[in-house]
């Protein structure tokens, strides 16, 4: 018999690991939806139409799902070849990322290099994919390099 008082008590996960985690859930569960949405109903995400603001919303118009929020110059792809692969880089991306914040959550090291390598595909794949146009499509990933930096100030909590 082990005596208790020679097996050392998990230290607690700190607030700060505790938001990023949940953040990291919530943003992950939106990721995959749109990229399983992206990627199943690419010939409607194809058709979307670029809304330049400022718009008129019509109150008797059907709302549509899918509609081009970009700032930038060039919309989103409107080529149903570069939408599929765009959307399975993503969702392995989005993958990659809440399987390491999981592992993060319960404290576990080997998540974080898995919530980096996530963020390296989310941001190398869309270049491979697309080149440069790809990036506008990735903009989610720079945040999550934000959020690494901030997962990498709570790794010595983690074993």
């Amino acid at each position: 018999m082990i005596p208790t008082d020679s097996i050392a008590p998990k230290p607690k996960r700190s607030d700060l690991l505790t938001v990023l985690c949940i953040l990291t859930f919530l943003s992950c569960a939106i990721g995959l939806v749109d990229s399983i949405t992206s990627y199943t109903q690419t010939q409607q995400v194809a058709r979307t139409e670029r809304i330049d603001r400022p718009r008129r919303v019509d109150p008797n118009a059907k709302p549509e799902y899918f509609e081009d929020r970009v700032n930038a110059d060039d919309p989103i792809p409107g080529d149903p070849e570069l939408i599929r692969p765009l959307a399975g880089a993503s969702f392995f991306y989005t993958l990659l990322a809440l399987v390491g914040a999981v592992l993060m959550f319960f404290q576990r090291r080997v998540g974080f290099l898995v919530y980096i390598v996530g963020v390296l595909v989310g941001l190398i794949a869309p270049l491979v994919l697309v080149g440069v146009q790809g990036l506008q499509t990735s903009f989610g990933v720079f945040f999550s390099l934000i959020f690494a930096g901030l997962y990498a100030l709570c790794l010595k909590e983690m074993r």
